[in-house]
């Protein structure tokens, strides 16, 4: 689809197509088929590019709302994605799918790391992180952090879960949380390897991490 053809798109869709309440800002489309999906707002935008990085490994940084996704998921079995309601089967997914998805990549995800950064910013490429890892589990990155959030000089400090690659990135990659002091919240059921069965679509509040 051209410029002038996105444009005229958003001229005959004016109002988001997704929450009905926002002014159209970009025309969705499948990233893999380019198949024009509908109009939609920054902020639901914003979300369907989270809800389909989700479901990939990441090769660098993963988005803020994907990790997100993964571990409120993970957390209680709620496909809470965004505040309006459809948003799965808008991607062609259904709930057992999405989570299903969600599960294939939490697998590969399986090397844990502590950052670190005097910076007080969370994770962003223009931020000089300091890495300790691979580590062998969450007991040991929880000490990690201990160690670290005690120390001077510590503005931020972060445990990513990475794919087994042999890629040593100088910046976080993978499932990305700021460490709680709770490793059951931390780390949520990664014990088992098994996501919350029933998944139920539910609501996201304002405030959350990575929320546009």
């Amino acid at each position: 689809m051209s410029h002038r053809q996105r444009a005229a798109y958003r001229d005959r869709h004016p109002q988001c197509q997704l929450c009905r309440c926002r002014p159209t800002a970009a025309v969705d489309h499948d990233a893999v088929t380019g198949h024009v999906r509908g109009a939609v707002c920054r902020s639901c935008n914003s979300w369907l590019g989270s809800m389909e990085a989700a479901l990939r490994v990441p090769k660098r940084a993963m988005q803020q709302q994907a990790a997100y996704l993964h571990w409120r998921f993970e957390a209680d079995g709620r496909a809470a994605l965004a505040h309006y309601a459809g948003e799965v089967s808008y991607l062609g997914l259904t709930v057992k799918e999405f989570a299903g998805g969600l599960l294939a990549v939490r697998r590969l995800l399986s090397v844990p790391c502590v950052y670190w950064t005097g910076q007080a910013a969370g994770p962003a490429r223009e931020i000089r992180w300091t890495k300790t890892g691979p580590l062998a589990d969450a007991e040991e990155a929880e000490r990690h952090h201990r160690r670290l959030r005690s120390a001077c000089g510590v503005a931020v400090v972060v445990t990513a879960f990475e794919p087994d690659d042999g890629v040593n990135s100088p910046s976080p990659r993978g499932l990305v949380k700021p460490f709680t002091g709770s490793p059951q919240h931390h780390y949520g059921s990664r014990r088992t390897g098994r996501l919350p069965g029933g998944g139920q679509q539910g609501a996201v509040g304002p405030g959350l991490p990575g929320r546009a």
